[in-house]
């Protein structure tokens, strides 16, 4: 039996797609399409259903696949076993980051874990929304989501920092324009958007000594970029909604608006499939993520600590 012909089948299941399969193993999707077609002429026997829709296992399928998966897993734990006993772990992790997150930190932590593990080659892959990490052959994922609640029970997650949305703008925009006192005055300024925000598009619920309140806000100018949005407002285009900038807090480039209101509760964590065996290399990466985001620049508290000393 062809392995290969065998790992392909597994990973056109676990994407639910031949495109998605064939993108994440940097195929032709005809060769994906051939791959699965020999297994099954192989086994003498049909794995899948095809539609123009989906893809949907047969009962000897699932069987197949869910032994497959086994195998492909213990052989995988033997040739690990293998490189690891011949010295340092070597491969490739594939992490999937948020558009948002701060590259000079996260490139600290690449330089640090690529020069104590050179055999371990590291791709991150920056992307403005969620990625299906086992669709996308990732092996890991950085994702911020409020109240901490993730999509996909498939799964394996671990919090690594804490953070909150302000409220945030120039001070030239506020000479300008004055600063607002209270929520309703925000209908009056030219808000920022980040338009990937889609619940905050036109009106979001701020959090503040009342409870939660709701705001309208609108304004001339957005972007699906939060780096863009917060250029924009550097150059004192207006007030935004961001996670706050300790380097832009202790310079004055920006300043808190409403410093009483927030969009609280966001979580910042390591997701990982849970499906899919996790090789010594890729659970270094983890755990070097893990421990570098211990000290991550812009944690809650790291922040209200800047906001109340001014340093």
């Amino acid at each position: 039996m062809d392995l290969n012909l065998v790992r392909t089948f597994s990973r056109v299941v676990e994407a639910q797609s031949f495109t998605a399969a064939a993108r994440a193993l940097g195929l032709p999707k005809s060769s994906v399409s051939r791959a699965v077609s020999r297994l099954e002429e192989q086994l003498g026997a049909r794995l899948l259903e095809r539609t123009t829709r989906q893809l949907k296992l047969t009962a000897t399928g699932r069987a197949y696949y869910d032994g497959a998966t086994r195998a492909l897993a213990a052989l995988s734990d033997a040739e690990q076993l293998v490189a690891d006993s011949q010295g340092q772990p070597r491969g490739t992790v594939r992490l999937a980051a948020p558009a948002p997150i701060d590259r000079d930190f996260l490139s600290g932590i690449v330089v640090r874990f690529a020069r104590q593990y050179p055999d371990i080659k590291v791709e991150v892959s920056f992307a403005q929304g969620e990625v299906d990490l086992v669709a996308a052959g990732f092996d890991l994922g950085l994702r911020a989501a409020r109240d901490g609640h993730l999509n996909g029970s498939s799964l394996i997650v671990r919090k690594v920092a804490h953070l909150s949305l302000w409220l945030l703008a120039a001070p030239s925009y506020l000479k300008s324009h004055g600063a607002p006192r209270r929520p309703g005055d925000l209908k009056n300024h030219n808000f920022i958007l980040y338009d990937h925000e889609r619940a905050c598009r036109k009106a979001c619920e701020l959090v503040g000594p009342r409870g939660r309140e709701p705001i309208e806000v609108s304004g001339s100018l957005s972007s699906d970029d939060p780096l863009f949005v917060r250029e924009l407002a550097l150059r004192g285009a207006g007030i935004t909604l961001m996670v706050p900038r300790i380097d832009d807090l202790r310079s004055g480039a920006l300043v808190r608006v409403l410093p009483d209101y927030e969009i609280p509760d966001i979580s910042l964590s390591v997701v990982m499939p849970s499906n899919r065996h996790m090789p010594r290399r890729v659970a270094l990466f983890r755990d070097a993520l893990v421990e570098a985001f211990k000290g991550f620049p812009y944690a809650l508290d790291s922040i209200v600590r800047v906001q109340a000393t001014g340093t």
